[in-house]
């Protein structure tokens, strides 16, 4: 259940009912009646409980209506002292007051079709009541007090889930009729529930030690008591009847006074109907002259729009022409494109999967190069400067590399071969390396590890090239898709079906091709920061990861920091690696000095002082690669959104491939507009100007 919901507002005819009875119950003359019934009300009004405590009303009926509650807030059930019947059924109560015992005069009470789950005890005080009827709720019991009601007659508990009635039933011997649901009755057992009412009463009487008479010894009795309190009244009886007698008389009056008012109003409406009539015959004979005019003006005017629309057609015929030789044609070379696009990607598939090869071995290699004595750090450092014009030597042999990939990507499989085998020679020498001195073997392992860093970052270029190509040729595919889209849209407009399988194929084909772009593309980034992170500390990796600086990884990586390198530095000496945040660079060093700090304290929190951080080389775009797809830009027209109609299309639909809606309109779509097929995924592109 909601713990916030608007009320119900009720309808006009509702609310015009509600007044209507309100008013009719205040006139003079009225009876005791107040029927609200079918007014839409989700509480009594405010203006009904003073209409019954004023003028003394005694039948309320308040059925089919929203009721959740009998009483609403600020008004007491005194206002229905003197209500005898009291009409609640349809409606939505779910409990009745607990000072129902109140209504010392209620004769009936009906609540039949509510949500009741249980019956207040102060119902015993109802020592009048008759009629109960609480047919079709949610009782499971009722309460031990029902056998106070010394007037009860009938009883209607059919309908719940009562299934043992109170042994305290058999004090009411007025009861003339019980209606329960026998089948599912436990006390009384069944098959005395279905004998009837005096069976049900005896069973009742026997198991309280009591003598069972039949009702009809009680009922007269119960009814003089009633007339005998009725003649008790402290009034007198004559004072009574008299004011009875003026007051009806003062009723009658005021009736005839509202009876003659009412006729004066009936006729003053008669003479202003038979007026009406006289005018609408003018204006219909008005009419009639005016039509004849309008009929011709018409038949001018279809006329002219007859001939305007022949001159429209013919024109939009020709139109409709020249757009199918225009899309006849467009759909050639979009064939064309994506005929290239297949091709391509077979052989980027080839050319990665010798990358991937190539980066396994050399990952391979630097693990088993990884040096665990503290020694070669220091060596390391004395060694930093020859090693970095090494690496600006090998920078430029690599561009002029990039530069003729193109012409030898056909030789790629040999030189990869090649490279794996001087690889493995290089292996063997590195394990004979290691048999030798521990001086020596330090110094050609820092040779061969200026080696490892140029091939290192020979293969970091590539893949940056790899990364770039797979991006470009994602680009073609949604430009192609946004394409296929509008041609489709044309298609429709046009009212055309010819190669529209074709069409289909086509954007299927580059959908899946898509997708798989995507998967490689997501591959590749991961790869790539595994790279990193296992070249750096797992702590310093965490703290970047804390601080949402993982794109400075790269950064560190090259420069091998390290916490104890970070703990000597500055946040000037961040700035010039290239951490600009003056307050990312303050919050790092902190995170770094309470690393240490808790190293200090718990030992074994402090990293591995043999833990060597793996160099990477810093990732430069290739400046003269030549893109692996179609190198003619294509002029992609803007699409509208075919939901909105405004905005330009720019959500990709997986898995059919269109593109047809906006960023707005498509997050409360579930399947395609255009091909109704279930929406898998949502790719957002990117126009560039």
């Amino acid at each position: 259940m909601p713990l916030f919901f608007r009320k119900r507002k009720p309808s006009e005819e509702a609310r015009k009912r509600l007044e209507y009875q309100m008013c009719l119950a205040k006139e003079a003359g009225a009876d005791d009646i107040l029927d609200i019934s079918k007014c839409e009300l989700s509480e009594i009004p405010f203006g009904a409980f003073a209409t019954c405590k004023v003028l003394q009303k005694k039948v309320l009926i308040v059925h089919t209506n929203h009721l959740t509650s009998l009483l609403p807030k600020s008004c007491s059930l005194l206002s229905l002292a003197t209500i005898k019947v009291l009409d609640l059924h349809d409606n939505q109560l779910t409990a009745l007051p607990d000072d129902l015992g109140q209504l010392t005069a209620l004769q009936v009470l009906n609540v039949e079709r509510n949500q009741l789950t249980q019956l207040p005890h102060s119902i015993g005080n109802l020592t009048q009541l008759q009629t109960l009827n609480v047919k079709d709720n949610k009782l499971k019991e009722l309460p031990d007090t029902l056998g106070e009601l010394r007037s009860l007659r009938t009883l209607n508990i059919s309908g719940n889930e009562i299934q043992r009635l109170p042994q305290t039933l058999a004090h009411v011997r007025t009861l003339e009729m019980l209606s329960l649901d026998a089948s599912t009755m436990v006390y009384p057992p069944p098959e005395v529930c279905g004998d009837g009412t005096a069976a049900i009463l005896q069973f009742l009487c026997k198991e309280s030690g009591l003598e069972y008479y039949p009702p009809s010894q009680y009922l007269l009795p119960v009814l003089e008591q009633d007339g005998t309190n009725s003649r008790d009244s402290p009034d007198g009886p004559t004072d009574r009847v008299s004011r009875e007698e003026v007051e009806w008389q003062n009723r009658f009056s005021d009736y005839e006074k509202r009876k003659e008012q009412k006729m004066l109003e009936k006729l003053e409406f008669e003479r202003r109907l038979e007026l009406g009539q006289r005018e609408h015959a003018q204006l219909l004979q008005q009419s009639s002259s005016q039509k004849d005019e309008i009929l011709q003006t018409v038949k001018e005017e279809q006329f002219r729009l007859e001939q305007g629309l022949s001159e429209r057609q013919r024109h939009l015929d020709a139109e409709r022409q020249r757009l199918q030789e225009q899309l006849k044609q467009t759909e050639q070379s979009i064939s064309s494109r994506i005929q290239m696009l297949l091709q391509e990607n077979q052989r980027q598939k080839k050319s990665s999967e010798i990358l991937k090869s190539l980066e396994n071995e050399r990952i391979r290699m630097e693990q088993l190069m990884s040096i665990t004595q503290e020694e070669t750090e220091n060596l390391r450092r004395r060694e930093v400067a020859s090693a970095m014009q090494q690496m600006l030597t090998e920078r430029c042999k690599n561009r002029l590399m990039q530069m003729a990939y193109e012409s030898q990507r056909q030789n790629l499989a040999q030189q990869a071969c090649s490279s794996m085998a001087e690889m493995d020679e290089r292996f063997q020498q590195i394990l004979s390396w290691q048999q030798m001195d521990q001086n020596k073997a330090i110094s050609q392992i820092l040779q061969e590890s200026a080696m490892q860093k140029a091939a290192f970052e020979a293969l970091q270029v590539k893949k940056d090239l790899m990364h770039r190509q797979i991006r470009s040729q994602i680009k073609l595919i949604e430009t192609e898709l946004l394409q296929l889209t509008q041609l489709e849209l044309k298609r429709k407009s046009l009212d055309t079906e010819t190669l529209q399988e074709m069409v289909s194929e086509q954007r299927w084909a580059l959908s899946n091709l898509l997708q798989q772009l995507l998967k490689e593309k997501r591959q590749r980034e991961e790869e790539l920061r595994e790279i990193l992170e296992d070249g750096m500390e797992r702590q310093l990796v965490a703290l970047l990861e804390e601080l949402s600086a993982e794109h400075y990884l790269p950064i560190f990586a090259h420069h091998r920091l390290s916490l104890a390198l970070l703990s000597q530095m500055s946040p000037g000496d961040l700035a010039k690696l290239g951490v600009s945040e003056a307050g990312l660079q303050h919050e790092i060093l902190r995170k770094v000095q309470e690393l240490l700090d808790a190293a200090r304290i718990q030992p074994e929190l402090k990293p591995p002082a043999g833990e060597v951080l793996t160099p990477t080389a810093p990732q430069e775009p290739p400046e003269s690669v030549r893109p692996s797809a179609p190198p003619a830009e294509l002029e992609v027209q803007a699409s509208e959104c075919v939901v909105c109609l405004e905005r330009e299309a720019q959500m990709i639909f997986l898995n059919c491939g269109h593109v047809c809606c906006c960023q707005q309109c498509c997050q409360p779509l579930r399947t395609c507009p255009l091909c109704r097929q279930d929406i898998v995924q949502r790719l957002r592109i990117y126009h560039s100007s």
